[in-house]
């Protein structure tokens, strides 16, 4: 089920975190060097799981989220690893401008998707 601003705001609360700051730790998280790989795999599944809903797409754009499926890809041969990138790219490019920035960066990406 897809999200909206009012839904969001009644599960967030009046002093929880804001979707686009959680997003902004996931990714932190994703980046810490300290981070093993199990948490790491446990994160970007997380951000694919994110990406399914509209409401998170400009958020993920601003966190160059497609830009970590894309290096994901690139960088790990784990099985797991790239199912998480694959989703989380696959999620995103329901969205035009999400598609759009997908193949330009990375056209051959379309062989995969």
């Amino acid at each position: 089920m897809f999200s909206t601003p009012k839904s969001l705001q009644r599960r967030t609360g009046r002093f929880g975190v804001g979707r686009s700051e959680y997003l902004k730790q996931l990714l932190n998280e994703y980046e810490n060097q300290l981070t093993n790989s199990e948490c790491k795999l446990q994160l970007l599944a997380n951000l694919a799981n994110f990406s399914y809903d509209p409401i998170n797409y400009d958020y993920l754009r601003e966190l160059n989220i497609i830009d970590l499926f894309l290096d994901c890809l690139k960088m790990h041969t784990d099985d797991d690893y790239v199912h998480y990138a694959l989703a989380g790219l696959c999620n995103m490019s329901a969205d035009k401008v999400n598609c759009k920035l997908i193949i330009e960066k990375n056209p051959t990406i379309l062989i995969c998707l």
